[in-house]
């Protein structure tokens, strides 16, 4: 089993980055009012924090299963225990917005939005395709990172294979994938790649997550890197309150450049501000958190304000209101829910799979 303190920095930004997605997601449901749109214009760099995760996800997954995806039957347990980690939250926040819009179809509830959801869309929902042809911010739209993480999963194992062989391919394959999604802009005429989501989701992802490949492979070098005291931090901080003055690709290299100083951290074992904070305790919760919050702000704020008939100006206090019921949802999603139905999942497989030897143990690592 890996040493679970050697990604400390890197966990704790992926909680922190969770809850700026959530601030940016939350503000939207006010932006009808000044302090909402205030927040929403200075907060939609926010987005771009998924970015770190694909960055940090490269790393974690290179690190546990880099040379452990060398055959057919590891490759299938490397792909099953990356869906059961991700699946099941996925299919019951699906299954949420599915009886809502049952509820939508026959009167029992009524919505602002209902191209959210679209029956047509549910095919590439379940197959885990939406962030190729999905339709944009449907159901609980924030899983099309769960699709775009799929993808990358589905080519580690050749990535590996090429690593093994040439680990500098891989440092070639970020600025190709990179270059490749720039190119289309420029051909295409669409946003910016950074700004991907359930139409080209997948494709933004990739850079990030070969990203974080490369730094895993190339760790050593990264280690004797000058290291600069305070610049994770103050980088962190510059980029959550100036990021919305910069350019989308340039926002999005500094996100980027973020992961990379949090993975330098974690090589070099060293102590910063970040890591004594102690983010990283909380680090389990980030899955939970960022797939539930839609959900909860369902049914705490919008469904909240409806049935006790608040004013725009009242529905302000459900904000906080809505973040407390993420937290102790999330805890018990994590602990009842999501980690017993993984590991009998996982287990399942292994006990297939493995008959006439012992299962391998589910490592901390492999539940990330």
């Amino acid at each position: 089993m890996h040493d679970t303190s050697a990604t400390r920095h890197q966990d704790g930004l992926r909680i922190i980055a969770a809850g700026a997605v959530v601030i940016l997601h939350y503000s939207d449901y006010f932006k009808d009012l000044p302090i909402g749109r205030f927040m929403v214009a200075r907060t939609w760099h926010f987005n771009l924090f998924v970015d770190l995760f694909f960055v940090v996800s490269g790393f974690v997954i290179a690190r546990q299963y880099f040379d452990r995806v060398d055959n057919a039957a590891s490759i299938g347990r490397f792909l099953w225990r990356r869906l059961a980690r991700i699946y099941p939250l996925h299919l019951a926040t699906l299954a949420f917005y599915v009886a809502l819009a049952g509820a939508l179809h026959f009167g029992a509830a009524r919505t602002d939005n209902p191209a959210r959801y679209p029956l047509s869309d549910l095919p590439a929902q379940f197959l885990l395709l939406h962030a190729f042809v999905g339709e944009r911010l449907t159901f609980n739209f924030p899983s099309w990172s769960l699709s775009a993480e799929m993808f990358c999963y589905l080519l580690f194992p050749l990535v590996a294979l090429i690593a093994q062989r040439r680990k500098e391919a891989v440092v070639a394959l970020v600025v190709l994938a990179a270059l490749a999604n720039s190119l289309w802009v420029s051909a295409a005429g669409t946003a910016p790649w950074a700004d991907w989501i359930n139409q080209g989701g997948a494709f933004r992802a990739l850079p990030a997550f070969n990203l974080g490949i490369a730094c895993y492979l190339f760790r050593d070098r990264i280690a004797r890197w000058p290291a600069m005291p305070g610049a994770l931090a103050a980088s962190l901080a510059a980029f959550i309150v100036l990021g919305s003055l910069l350019p989308t690709m340039t926002a999005l290299l500094a996100i980027y450049a973020i992961a990379m100083l949090a993975i330098q951290a974690d090589c070099t074992g060293r102590e910063t501000l970040l890591s004594r904070l102690g983010f990283d305790r909380w680090s389990a919760l980030t899955y939970s958190c960022y797939m539930l919050h839609i959900p909860v702000a369902t049914v705490v704020i919008t469904l909240g304000s409806r049935l006790f008939s608040l004013s725009e100006h009242e529905r302000l206090i459900l904000a906080p209101l809505a973040i407390i019921v993420l937290a102790f949802a999330s805890v018990v999603s994590l602990r009842t829910f999501e980690t017993p139905l993984r590991r009998y999942l996982t287990e399942a497989y292994d006990r297939r799979a493995f008959k006439h030897m012992p299962s391998p143990a589910i490592s901390r690592q492999e539940s990330t």
